[in-house]
């Protein structure tokens, strides 16, 4: 073998292992400990995380197989600052329709204690023919608040019975339904306040049910709520509170 082929075989084998020897070098930096340790990945929230929710529903058709479902248990207003509710006898058996109370808040829990049929006097004007209609009551405690309590969740006439119990209540705690919301986020709704970047049902579980909005969008619209007589309104852009202004919508 000549002198000037030993040559180019050396260059090579050299130009090589300095290639080498950088990639493996580049490797161990890459990879090096700094200390640090892993990175942790951060908490995000979808909102497509709440479609997989499915809340319990119940199916009454009278006011003894209402009693079934709910005497004894633990419900949650879904519909806030909506329902009113009123003193309950339960010496009488009696609601005091002409006191109310006040709205249900938000995701208030209530022990349910029984499911009664109360009559709501009604003023008849001369002629007018008296229609029976009866009010579906779940009677419960409130915790916080002394005494038993009414409100309403369906009506009966003659033998018709209807329930609007899976559109006002929570079967469930909503906390465990979603708990993959972040923690400021409950907190806020706990402190019945809004906050950017809140879902239209994460303000709703805040603020209670709207009264108006300027739209029929889900998630794109202006939205004020009643919020226990401090109207809110909020501004959603993709389903999630870009503006929050106290007062009314303008």
């Amino acid at each position: 073998m000549d002198s000037d082929l030993k040559k180019k075989i050396l260059i090579s084998v050299s130009v090589f292992v300095v290639i080498a020897t950088v990639r493996v070098g580049f490797i161990f930096y890459a990879r090096r400990d700094t200390g640090a340790g892993p990175k942790k990945p951060e908490t995000t929230y979808s909102a497509n995380l709440d479609d997989y929710v499915t809340p319990h529903k119940i199916v009454p058709y009278d006011v003894n197989s209402a009693k079934k479902e709910l005497a004894g248990k633990p419900l949650w207003i879904k519909t806030g600052n909506f329902l009113p509710y009123y003193p309950y006898d339960a010496a009488s058996h009696s609601v005091n329709f002409k006191r109310k109370v006040g709205l249900l808040p938000p995701l208030a829990k209530l022990q349910v204690k029984d499911v009664v049929l109360q009559r709501e006097p009604v003023a008849i004007k001369p002629g007018q023919v008296a229609v029976v209609q009866k009010q579906i009551m779940a009677v419960f405690e409130k915790e916080g608040e002394p005494g038993t309590f009414a409100v309403s969740f369906g009506l009966n006439t003659g033998d018709d019975y209807s329930f609007s119990a899976n559109e006002v209540f929570f079967f469930e705690d909503p906390h465990q339904l979603y708990k993959h919301w972040p923690a400021d986020t409950w907190s806020a709704i706990e402190q019945h306040q809004a906050k950017q970047g809140m879902s239209e049902l994460q303000a709703s579980f805040a603020l209670g049910t709207n009264i108006s909005s300027d739209g029929v969008e889900y998630g794109n619209r202006t939205i004020e709520y009643a919020n226990a007589g401090k109207p809110v309104t909020v501004v959603f852009e993709k389903n999630k509170a870009v503006t929050i202004t106290p007062g009314k919508a303008q």
